[in-house]
């Protein structure tokens, strides 16, 4: 094995933002729950459970995040840069390209 093959390899692969926040949100979650309750008589619940909850609540915090009047301005301007395909004219070429 290269050395060049061998830290790629060993780089970790990028991870997707969102399961990313879920996965912090059930770090900081089983911490409270599972250390907060450690010593008491009381029923810890299903860990996929907390998982399940923490990938919800990462949906409600992104859907939040958009309604922010910052990210609604980046995104309205990024709609107002986007080309749209159906409101190009493109017969023009066509011609030319006919009578070429």
């Amino acid at each position: 094995m290269s050395q060049a093959s061998a830290k790629a390899s060993a780089a970790p692969a990028a991870k997707d933002p969102y399961v990313d926040l879920a996965e912090r949100i059930f770090i900081a979650l089983s911490a409270r729950v599972y250390g907060t309750l450690a010593g008491t008589e009381q029923r810890k619940p299903d860990a996929k459970a907390l998982a399940t909850f923490s990938f919800k609540l990462a949906d409600a915090f992104e859907e939040a995040s958009n309604e922010t009047p910052r990210k609604k301005a980046e995104i309205e301007a990024r709609r107002k840069a986007a080309v749209k395909l159906d409101e190009v004219d493109l017969s023009g070429m066509l011609k030319a390209q006919k009578s070429s």
